[in-house]
């Protein structure tokens, strides 16, 4: 073939030919030439599936096994009290809830009446913690770490029944009867104190769930023989009413109250049977500008326990009521943010608490706190004695309480 045929007449650019313009040799040797790239393209497809299966099988099983860690480490943990599914919601309190399970302890001593377990991951981080106390003098140790002379002390009772309260800084707390130990050297009913912990970005509504089990399984092991708690479904909340509408309730007090309306609502936590603490609070409804539900302008809580003196001796001296802090006595008493009612319930002291959110006294400043509050001339000291005086009868009553000592009616 000469170059001629390749170039028009008057020159220029040559023009492509046809594939019918090349001779059979040329075509012949044109398709072994694409047959042959062909199986080239073929074999780097099949090396680089090839490669790829290794990884994703090798990732596979360096995930596999660590899988399989985390479900042994999660059925064993605590002596297999974790509910099932709880340890999810436990791993992402860490922060770090890709991070796997790396070991978990657990520890009893019947003798000294303890019982300890925890979890930790791989980042070091402790996923859950309970620590189990039955004797007296390490009950009485845990308490006044919560309830301290400078007025520190729980935020609130536990929802959905269970008899304890919400850690002052973090965690739960629960305090379930223990019969099966007798009675302390004060001749005290015996119970137990269970605290449980997650990770650092937990809230106590979800430590709720395993922290029933972990008492049942502590209760077990240290010989209680008492009733299982209940075990509450994961992230229980209060009970939540209108306050008009709490009657019948433990907290039919609030019934009565200036707090009613569509514009309130009102939280009930009440432990079923004996508990350590219960609480009635009115908050207005919707959220703060956060975000948040708004904070409480009216509390009623109960604490039963002679470890109730010492908070109850501090708001005292706070609110200008005196007391006998070498002796441990307060009288009941009353002021225009709140006040206090005693009665003595299964041999130990209890302590009926009013508490009211006033605003600021400097104007406009709950507003620029964006703090709810309630004024003393829509509730005065007057609604503020009958309400707690209705409280403390009602629970008074309900507990078994005698010798019920009331704070003097405002002149």
């Amino acid at each position: 073939m000469s170059d001629e045929s390749e170039v028009p007449d008057g020159g220029g650019e040559p023009k492509k030919r046809g594939l019918l313009e090349y001779s059979k040799e040329d075509q012949e040797r044109w398709a072994a030439l694409r047959q042959q790239d062909e199986r080239r393209r073929r074999r780097r497809k099949t090396v680089v599936w090839s490669l790829v299966g290794v990884l994703v099988l090798g990732v596979a099983g360096v995930i596999a096994k660590p899988s399989l860690k985390d479900m042994y480490i999660e059925s064993g943990a605590c002596d297999g009290a974790i509910p099932d599914g709880s340890m999810d919601t436990l791993r992402a309190t860490t922060g770090e809830s890709g991070a796997h399970l790396a070991e978990e302890s657990a520890e009893l001593d019947t003798q000294l009446g303890r019982y300890t377990c925890e979890v930790e991951n791989e980042e070091g981080e402790r996923v859950v913690e309970a620590e189990v106390y039955s004797s007296r003098d390490d009950i009485d140790r845990e308490l006044a770490r919560q309830f301290t002379d400078d007025g520190g002390r729980p935020r609130a009772a536990l929802p959905g029944g269970l008899p304890g309260f919400e850690g002052k800084l973090s965690g739960i707390i629960l305090m379930p009867d223990c019969p099966g130990r007798g009675k302390d050297a004060a001749g005290h009913r015996a119970q137990l104190l269970v605290e449980v912990y997650a990770g650092h970005l937990s809230k106590p509504r979800q430590v709720l769930r395993v922290g029933a089990a972990l008492a049942n399984k502590a209760s077990q092991k240290l010989g209680c023989h008492a009733k299982p708690l209940r075990v509450p479904a994961e992230g229980v909340a209060a009970k939540t009413v209108d306050p008009a509408r709490a009657g019948g309730t433990s907290c039919a007090a609030l019934a009565k109250s200036p707090l009613r309306g569509s514009g309130w609502v009102a939280d009930i936590r009440t432990p079923d049977g004996r508990g350590p603490m219960a609480s009635c609070t009115v908050r207005p409804k919707g959220l703060d500008r956060n975000g948040e539900p708004h904070g409480a302008v009216l509390e009623l809580d109960v604490w039963y326990g002679d470890w109730s003196r010492r908070m109850m001796l501090y708001q005292a001296r706070q609110g200008g009521a005196g007391g006998d802090r070498e002796k441990e006595k307060v009288r009941p008493w009353l002021t225009g943010e709140g006040g206090w009612a005693t009665a003595e319930c299964d041999g130990q002291a209890a302590g009926f608490q009013l508490a009211v959110r006033r605003p600021d006294e400097d104007e406009g400043a709950a507003e620029d706190t964006g703090e709810a509050s309630v004024s003393r001339g829509r509730l005065g000291k007057g609604e503020m004695r009958a309400m707690l005086a209705s409280f403390a009868k009602s629970q008074a009553r309900e507990r078994g309480c005698h010798g019920l000592r009331l704070p003097p009616a405002p002149r």
